[in-house]
């Protein structure tokens, strides 16, 4: 099944199974949603569909009243760019409705976030980082590894506020469903582990989201080119360190994300890591404004090249 598929169908499942609604600009027909994840829901399911002014603002907004009022709510913003729209809604509302009250918020603000398709500066951004770090929200990262319709469906079954994270170039994509190893603290945080079989890894490559694959491509020509064992390790819950450092079973890790380098997810679980006593490095985006024309773009982002680079300058550390 396709990763826009799941989606769909859990969305669809949702409103099915808890009245769930589905709000966002343009999530009915004949639009169906900037990448169509919604296309074909408000026909078959009236009233539960609800397309919204352009306001990423009131959309949060109305979303976290329904999920007060007890409604289970699936909010969809265009682009993970616009996410800081939202983030009084989310930081100084939806997450602290439990410590405060006890209210459980059955709300999950879906969002396509990462560049590689020449989108430019304002839409190809991943900003999930700058909700790490806020007790009472959910920072949970779809990939093509893990159904992501099942995790959809856990995240807002919860009660625990979260922002999705999606990633735009795994829409089309086919999920992966070969009998990988699934480390599972809990339904929303599990890490996939992806080894060689037969082979006793040395090196872990830690990522989340849409580089998953390009982590997986790494490893692969790391072992055929190179003769170095890695396997990678793909997260969905972001703000749990301490499980993602616990799935970890090499000395030598690097953790890849899409963000910028700095101050990021990355960093902090390459810290937790070392303090464990683990060689570890982390890298990412470069620190500049993700230029549109394909060159420039690929200056910026992070390259299969520039992880195998990394890796075998560390190779003998």
């Amino acid at each position: 099944m396709k990763y826009i598929y799941s989606l769909r169908q859990a969305m669809a499942e949702l409103v099915i199974e808890k009245q769930a609604y589905i709000l966002g600009e343009d999530v009915s027909d004949p639009y169906g949603g900037a990448f169509k994840v919604t296309k074909g829901l408000s026909a078959k399911y009236p009233g539960h569909v609800i397309s919204t002014p352009m306001c990423e603002q009131g959309i949060t907004a109305f979303s976290i009243g329904m999920a007060l009022a007890g409604e289970y709510v699936i909010e969809e913003i265009m682009f993970g760019d616009f996410i800081t729209l939202a983030a009084d809604q989310l930081i100084n509302h939806a997450a602290k409705f439990y410590d405060l009250y006890g209210q459980k918020l059955h709300i999950a603000v879906r969002t396509p976030s990462g560049g590689y398709r020449g989108y430019g500066a304002t839409h190809s951004q991943s900003l999930e980082k700058m909700f790490l770090g806020i007790p009472g929200l959910e920072v949970v990262a779809a990939n093509i590894f893990y159904d992501p319709g099942r995790l959809l469906k856990s995240v807002l079954k919860s009660g625990k506020p979260a922002l999705f994270i999606e990633n735009k170039l795994d829409y089309s994509k086919e999920i992966i469903t070969e009998d990988f190893d699934i480390y599972q603290y809990e339904e929303i945080h599990n890490c996939v582990r992806i080894s060689i079989k037969g082979e006793t890894p040395w090196w872990s490559i830690v990522v989340y989201g849409g580089i998953s694959g390009l982590a997986v491509d790494v490893s692969k020509t790391l072992l055929f080119d190179e003769e170095i064992v890695a396997e990678v390790i793909v997260v969905s819950r972001l703000n749990d360190v301490t499980s993602t450092v616990s799935a970890v079973r090499t000395n030598k890790v690097l953790v890849i994300e899409e963000g910028t380098k700095q101050f990021g997810w990355g960093s902090q679980v390459a810290q937790a890591l070392a303090e464990e006593g683990k060689k570890a490095w982390h890298t990412g985006t470069r620190d500049y404004c993700i230029p549109s024309s394909k060159r420039a773009e690929e200056a910026v982002l992070i390259q299969k090249e520039d992880i195998i680079e990394y890796i075998l300058k560390k190779e003998d550390l």
